[in-house]
Parts: C-alpha cells; structure tokens; sequence
C-alpha cells in the first residue's frame, strides 16, 4: 500500500471518529420526532369535539396560525384574512374594486369572504387571483355577486389540472378517484364527529363553485388591474404544479403559498405529483430577494416587517433545504429509505422556529420520498427483490413468535410498556396471518389508536384513528371515490374514454379481438374508439385513422357518457337512455361488460371476472 493511500485512509479515519465523537455530543441538537409513538406519559388534550389529540400538537400549532379568525389592514387598500377559514384569504383595494387573492373551499365560504369585505370597503369584488388549485372552489359566490363580469386570474396550468384530478394533483390521472378515498383518511372524514376519534379540524367543503381561469398569467408578468401594479411568478412549484406568487411592488407585499404554519408537506400520504423540495424553496427565495415588507400567506399569519420576513423566510428555505440536502447526502453514504427516515433529523434551531413546526405531515415521510423519487423502490438490498407475499410473511413470523397466542402476549406487553410502534407493526403481522381474528384485530386497533392519540401532526393522527376503527370493523374505508359526473362533461371529449381502457379485466377479454366505436354527440370531437386485443384496450382517438374497423358502436351524450362513467347510472341504465343508441345493443353490453363496473356505493369497482353469472 502506498504511503499516500495510507494517509487518506487514516485521514478518512480520523475524521470520521471526529464527526462520530461530535456527533454523540451534540445528539440533543436534533429532534427525533418518532420517540413519541414508543413512549410513556405522553400528554394529552382534546378537541372541542372531544377527539383526544397530543398536547404538543396543539401549543405548537398556535405559533403558525391563530385560535380565531381576524381581519387586519397590513398597509394602505391590502388586507389580510387570517384564520376565518382552512385558506385564508387577502383583499386589495382597487380604484373601483376589490381584488380577492383565494375564495374558499366552497360556495358558502365565498359568501362569508364577501360578507368580511364589506367591512372593509363598500367597493365590489370585480377580480378573482389563485393563488392555486386549492381554494377556487368558493369562486361561484364572486361571480354571482359580480353578476358574471369577473376577471379570474390563475397559472396557466389551473384550469387543466381541476379537471384531471379535482386539484388533487394526481401524477396519473386515472388514479384520481384513488387519491379522492385517500383525501377523506388524510382529512380525518371517516371518523366520528364526536368522542375520542373524533374528526381534527379539516376543510370539509360543501358545495363547490369553481369559476375558469380566463386571464392566465406568465412567469414575471407585470400588470396593472384597476390602477394596483401587480407582478406575477409562476415558476416555482409547492404544493401544486399551479402556484401563483404575486407582487404587490408599491405596496412592499407579496401573497403566497408557499409559507406555511407547518414544514412544507412534500410528501401528502393520499399521494400526488412529486413536490420537489428544491422548487419548493426556490419560491421562497424569489420571495425573500423581493425584499417585502408584508407577506400574505394562504394558511399562517401574516408576516409583518422587513426584518421578519427575511428571518422567517431564511429559516423556511434552511429547513427545506437541510432536509433535502441531507437526504441526498444520506443516499451518497449508502443509507436505505428506511433507514433515512431516522437518519435525517431536523436541528433544533430550526424546528423551534415559529413557522418550521412538524404539525400537519412528519419529518420521516420526506427522505423515503425523494429516494424513490431519484432512485426507484429499489434500496440495492438483494433479499428484498424478491420476497415471499406478505400473507406468507406474515404467518412465518407469527410462527416463528411461537403462534397467534405467543404473538398476542407479546402484543399485551408491549401495549402495556406503550411500545406503540412495534405492537403495531407486530399487529400488522397478526391480522395478515389471521385476518378473522376479532382479538387480534382489537388488539392492532389498541395500537394504531394510541399511536393517532399520540401523534404531533394532524394527517398522522387521521390515518392511524382511521385505521384502527377500520380493523375493528366499525368504518369501512373506501378504496376509491367517484367524481361528479361534472369532471367528465367539462372536460375534453377524448379524457375519459382513453382513461376507461384501465378498467379491462384480462380475464373476461381474454382472447378477444374487438373494436368499439364511440360517438359523443353534441362535441366536435371525432368518433373515437376502444380497440380490445385480449387483456389490452388501446384507445384511438380518430377511427377514421385506424386500420382495424369498428365491431360495435354507440352515440351518447357526454352527459350519459359523464354519468354512467362516474356510476351515477348503470350500464343497463346508459343504454336504455334516449340519448345513447348502438348498432346493436346486446354486443355493446357484452363489449362493457368486460370492463370493471362501478359499484352502486360510487367507492370501489367491480371486476366482472368476480361477478356470478
């Protein structure tokens, strides 16, 4: 060995035991957030609803977001909306017109914004901003209001991705619905409104009103809307592929979603479209070098000062970037995504800071993300390439505890020492062995529902109350959620006759050859067409283009078609309608009904393959 690759290693040596050594002395540096499901004593409070919730969560909610709603001038004609609503909303005087930036979760929660402003100003509301997808829905109140004359600003990508995927931001959009059912474990919907589990608060809309986007803006376009000189950024991406920064430049403001009360939720448990980190802080940048004095914030308190803005707005961008940064070094040291999750561990002089709080998603869900984001699931450890199925799995593990009885002991004594994790992943085991087994059921419940109450975030809380009541079988949770038949009908004619190819069962078409020509009455869009060869449907958008003609066909409305797509109507009840007519009625059934039929709840599909003749 030469003298040169010597003292390398003996360098690498000694500055690996320096940063070992370091590391142990400074370990109360970093937060480990995950103690909290392996511990005793954990105090508790409660919801006014009743539902017990982790103390620590709720004093550490307090310092990013008010415990009532208020309304505050934060300079001359620009007011900030704070806390009346799960959004919050801002108000800039025009010479003639408000101007509104964000509308509500619903109808009903435009009326009340409209009800607020008129405390303000008895001038109108005559433009609409987006700050995203999110908070359009209470738009149809502004432009009733308006009687219509309403200018609706927004990214140019707004209006697209309401359609595909509800604003939900679906990465495939045939998985909406999917992302819909996980949204309703995300925002507590399936637990009870009252007593121990109860619902956190959430944003249960009520009836949505989306308004278009009719004037989309570009990235540093400079307007003027009613004598306020306004600049727009489109660039940057946080929650949402649609993010709308605006800069208010004589008003030394800036509006925003890209503050939050909470570290940035890059990954949302219901799934959706990868958030990069990095895009994420780069907003916050471009906010930070505009230099404002005021920052209006879709969902923490606004930020008043200069010098409070650059602090909050650097610790916002340190946070996200340490994580990210130290995900990726993790990688580069050989670390396995869940080996991550404990790894990367926030500084304390970060996570103390008002804005930086692990209260909506937890810190352990990011770095597995962004590793399988850049490197797949794959963690380079060979066994796990493939392994037995996980019913499998499961009962050598119960087996190898000494059986479902040893495993239920282990389950009481770690219930007892409050070893909540591992007695819930030991339960996972458990009921995968044994899945009609009532007590091992209760006993993963126990678990699961004291590892929610101990939970220092909402969305975690959600998933594991959700999770418990669905083992012990006192909810049934859906594995998908229909939208209205509205998605259908406002969106292009071809969507979603190419999205419902993902709905052949291969068993039932098995062998098959045959071509459906579709007809939407009433559009311009061609006479598309479904093309079954065996266990693939290949959509075809013009079948005057294609070389293989059409077997069966049928002319619907987009109504019908909306309809009975989403399972508003069945299959007999679509081709017993006025509106729809085939050139034989009994081959268009058969040719359907090879594909999953939506079940009458709207929640889950039907494959015809499981069907009794």
């Amino acid at each position: 060995m030469s003298s040169n690759v010597t003292i390398l290693i003996q360098s690498l040596l000694f500055c690996a035991a320096g940063m070992i050594a370091a590391g142990a002395a400074k370990a109360d540096n970093f937060n480990h957030p995950q103690k909290i499901y392996s511990q005793k004593n954990v105090e508790h409070t409660k919801y006014p609803n009743g539902g017990i919730v982790s103390k620590a969560l709720i004093e550490r909610a307090k310092l990013g977001q008010p415990e009532e709603g208020y309304t505050v001038e934060l300079t001359k004609g620009v007011w900030a909306l704070v806390g009346h609503h799960w959004g919050y909303t801002a108000l800039i005087e025009g010479d003639t017109s408000l101007i509104v930036y964000d509308t509500g979760d619903d109808i009903e929660e435009g009326q009340e914004i409209i009800e607020l402003a008129k405390k303000v100003s008895d001038k109108p509301i005559r433009t609409i901003i987006y700050s995203h997808a999110h908070y359009v829905w209470g738009a149809k109140a502004f432009a009733d209001a308006a009687g219509g004359d309403i200018t609706v600003i927004g990214h140019p990508l707004l209006n697209k991705n309401l359609l595909e995927s509800a604003g939900l931001g679906s990465a495939i959009p045939e998985l909406s619905p999917v992302l819909m059912a996980r949204t309703f474990e995300q925002f507590s919907v399936l637990l009870p409104k009252s007593g121990d589990d109860a619902q956190a608060p959430t944003p249960l809309a009520k009836t949505k009103g989306f308004v278009p986007v009719n004037k989309e803006v570009k990235d540093g376009e400079k307007l003027t809307i009613d004598g306020v000189e306004m600049v727009f950024y489109t660039q940057y991406e946080s929650d949402t592929t649609d993010q709308l920064i605006v800069h208010l430049p004589k008003k030394k403001t800036v509006l925003n979603n890209f503050l939050w009360p909470s570290i940035p939720n890059f990954y949302t448990l219901r799934g959706s479209e990868y958030r990069d980190p990095t895009s994420w802080a780069g907003g916050v940048k471009l906010m930070r070098d505009l230099k404002p004095e005021f920052l209006i914030n879709t969902h923490t308190f606004p930020i008043i000062g200069a010098e409070n803005v650059q602090k909050t707005l650097n610790a916002y961008f340190d946070q996200t970037m340490y994580l990210y940064d130290q995900t990726i070094r993790g990688i580069l040291l050989g670390k396995t995504p869940d080996e991550l999750k404990y790894w990367v561990q926030m500084p304390n002089d970060l996570t103390t800071m008002p804005n930086n709080q692990v209260t909506y998603g937890e810190l352990a869900y990011y770095p597995p993300y962004i590793y399988q984001y850049a490197l797949g699931w794959f963690d380079r450890e060979a066994e796990k390439l493939n392994p037995i199925a996980p019913a499998e799995q499961a009962k050598k593990i119960v087996a190898g505890f000494g059986g479902v009885d040893a495993v239920k002991a282990e389950l009481r004594k770690t219930l007892d020492n409050s070893e909540f994790a591992w007695s819930a992943e030991l339960g996972g085991y458990l009921v995968k062995a044994v899945p009609d087994d009532r007590e091992a059921r209760g006993l993963l419940g126990a678990a699961l529902r004291q590892m929610g109450y101990n939970a220092e975030a909402t969305i975690p809380r959600s998933w594991y109350l959700t999770r418990a009541l669905a083992v012990e079988g006192k909810i049934n949770v859906p594995v998908l959620v229909m939208g209205d038949a509205s998605s259908v009908t406002g969106s292009a004619p071809a969507t979603f006759v190419n999205q419902y190819r993902v709905r052949l069962d291969p068993k039932v078409s098995y062998g098959k050859n045959q071509m459906l020509a579709v007809t939407l009455t009433g559009t311009k869009s061609p006479t598309m067409g479904l093309h079954v060869r065996s266990g693939v449907a290949e959509f075809v958008p013009d079948t005057t283009k294609y070389p293989h003609e059409a077997d069966v066909t049928i002319k619907m409305s987009m109504e019908a078609w909306g309809g009975y797509y989403v399972g508003d109507i069945t299959l007999d009840e679509l081709l017993d309608r006025d509106d729809v007519t085939t050139n034989d009625i009994s081959k268009v059934k058969t040719f359907f009904s090879m594909f999953d039929q939506v079940h009458p709840s709207k929640t889950t599909l039907v494959p015809p393959s499981t069907m009794k003749e």
